[in-house]
């Protein structure tokens, strides 16, 4: 069998969807073509056309194929024009796996389409206009042409059966829930963390991030902690953003010791998880989770919301608030730096937590799936 992967967003800063979409892709490719399957890689899928492709998901394989890598956005639109007109895919996959939100017509091929979240329906405020219409476009033309579905959590999955009820059912469509996983390998044993540790946020700084519950939880911590731990806020400016950057620097200019690298690469990243006290993730919504997962696989603490699928993905992990109740989040992050043994109980069920995500495993389940399809 010949797969397609859409690894189109891995081309561009990478956020959680396109992690997503690299992990699951190489795992597919590892345990697939020892089973005799081939794949073909999209660096430009659907409407999602890059300016520059060089930093996409490649596989040195020559079971793998990259006709779309290096391909100029004009060619890129025209490829799949025609593609959506009746043209087959180069090595006309029996399946393609979409990552990236967008449905593409697919004359030739089943598409199996990856519901992220359903943030832009759920919680429409959270969204750009321009957000809400292409996600809404996009997952209602794959109601209509996908032959099946993963959903990254049963959150999401239920989400869609709130918003249409029994549509799965009834029209006999197949689908599958496909956790992701770390990008990182999990240490022997969770980490001593140091007497400046500091507290940790992970994520594109968007409304439905819920920074601010994070900033008015770490004034609070600040005024009554001893130790005054710094608080890092790792993440690329996505939309909505000014107000969490001029409060970011108004804090910053206050004299809290708030620190903001931006959009941080792998290996930083990697550095964080392993060198903070616990990870803070207040959001209002996710889909899924990347970061928590992370952290959990790190050995790291975690104090969580508990809305949406952040409680499937953390399990009894976690230490849960509230989201909108930051001063519940200040008392926890009080609560974890005066009981050590506390902190290293949760690290401790962090670690184990974080076992039961696995690549691998999800790439196993989601070829299965796809052979049976």
């Amino acid at each position: 069998m010949i797969i397609g992967l859409d690894v189109s967003q891995t081309c561009a800063e990478r956020a959680g969807c396109a992690w997503y979409a690299d992990g699951l892709s190489r795992a597919l490719i590892a345990a697939g073509l020892p089973r005799g399957h081939a794949f073909e890689l999209y660096h430009h899928f659907g409407g999602w056309i890059n300016a520059d492709t060089r930093g996409g998901t490649l596989i040195d394989d020559p079971r793998v194929s990259a006709p779309l890598r290096g391909l100029a956005p004009d060619k890129a639109r025209e490829f799949w024009r025609e593609v959506e007109s009746g043209e087959p895919l180069p090595a006309k996959p029996d399946v393609v796996l979409s990552f990236n939100f967008h449905a593409p017509r697919l004359p030739h091929s089943r598409l199996v389409y990856t519901v992220h979240d359903l943030a832009f329906w759920m919680h429409p405020a959270f969204a750009t206009d321009e957000t809400h219409l292409v996600c809404q476009r996009e997952v209602l033309q794959a109601l209509a042409r996908a032959a099946g579905f993963l959903f990254n959590s049963q959150h999401t999955r239920d989400e869609l059966e709130l918003l249409f009820p029994s549509w799965l059912r009834l029209t006999g469509r197949p689908s599958l829930v496909a956790h992701g996983a770390s990008r990182f390998p999990a240490p022997g044993a969770p980490p001593t963390p140091g007497p400046a540790a500091p507290w940790l946020v992970v994520g594109s700084l968007e409304p439905r991030k819920n920074h601010a519950a994070a900033l008015d939880a770490y004034e609070l911590y600040h005024a009554h902690s001893s130790v005054r731990r710094p608080l890092v806020v790792a993440g690329g400016a996505g939309w909505k953003s000014d107000a969490i950057r001029a409060r970011l620097s108004a804090l910053q200019g206050r004299g809290l010791t708030v620190h903001t690298p931006g959009y941080v690469p792998d290996a930083e990243l990697a550095g964080l998880y392993a060198s903070s006290f616990a990870l803070v993730c207040p959001s209002w919504h996710e889909g899924f989770g990347l970061p928590l997962v992370e952290a959990l696989t790190a050995g790291l603490p975690v104090l969580s919301s508990d809305r949406a699928s952040l409680p499937e993905v953390g399990g009894d992990a976690p230490v849960y608030f509230a989201p909108d109740q930051p001063a519940a989040l200040a008392e926890a992050m009080l609560a974890l730096e005066r009981d050590p043994a506390a902190h290293a109980r949760r690290a401790a069920a962090s670690l184990a937590r974080g076992g039961a995500f696995s690549w691998a495993a999800t790439a196993k389940s989601v070829l299965e799936f796809v052979e049976r399809l």
